[in-house]
């Protein structure tokens, strides 16, 4: 990992075990807890806010399907780069290798841009994973929606905020000390972000 990449990214869990929060979902015994240790990988949109645990989600499902992970942002990225990332993923497809397509902010793409994924969704080209701060049932195309299971991520805990804060510190600055006042104002300043608190 980069040493100037942000403290967050070099942060990232590398396992479900490592993931702080959303024990609903990644506890022992859930049921998308199971099916990814099972390796029965399905189409999802993860919805929650910033700094839950979305992105990190998304890669732990493609390396729990031994599959390739490609990244599209529905804000930055256009008609050509989704082109080019079902080219990439036919080719895989035809090798007997399984892609994950994580598209975050998958509310920003238009209509005709969501329904575009729905044949190669359908025809097992690819897993979808899309993932939202809007509400999918308004954001997200029905038909798109109905190939996918909706999973509800939570902001972290004040305990939870807690945790990463002292990951972070023995990360980036063993040496340092929090005063507790200190501890608590950076907790709640986080708002239930990692990525902020970090």
């Amino acid at each position: 990992m980069n040493a100037l990449a942000p403290l967050a990214e070099r942060m990232r869990p590398r396992s479900l075990d490592a993931i702080v929060g959303q024990r609903r979902l990644l506890g022992p015994g859930a049921a998308l807890r199971r099916a990814l240790e099972a390796g029965r990988v399905h189409s999802m949109i993860l919805w929650g806010p910033p700094g839950c645990g979305k992105t990190t989600l998304a890669r732990l499902v493609a390396e729990r399907a031994q599959a390739r992970f490609h990244v599209i942002s529905a804000v930055m990225s256009g008609l050509p780069e989704v082109r080019r990332v079902l080219a990439e993923a036919a080719e895989a497809f035809a090798r007997g290798e399984r892609t994950v397509l994580f598209v975050d902010e998958v509310h920003r793409f238009n209509k005709a841009q969501q329904d575009a994924f729905l044949p190669h969704v359908e025809s097992g080209l690819f897993v979808f994973v899309g993932a939202t701060t809007e509400n999918p049932s308004f954001e997200v195309v029905g038909a798109l929606l109905s190939r996918a299971a909706v999973y509800v991520l939570q902001p972290l805990a004040p305990d939870e905020l807690a945790q990463l804060l002292e990951r972070g510190l023995l990360a980036a600055a063993p040496s340092v000390r929090i005063e507790a006042a200190a501890r608590d104002m950076l907790i709640e300043l986080a708002d239930g972000d990692a990525r902020r608190l970090l």
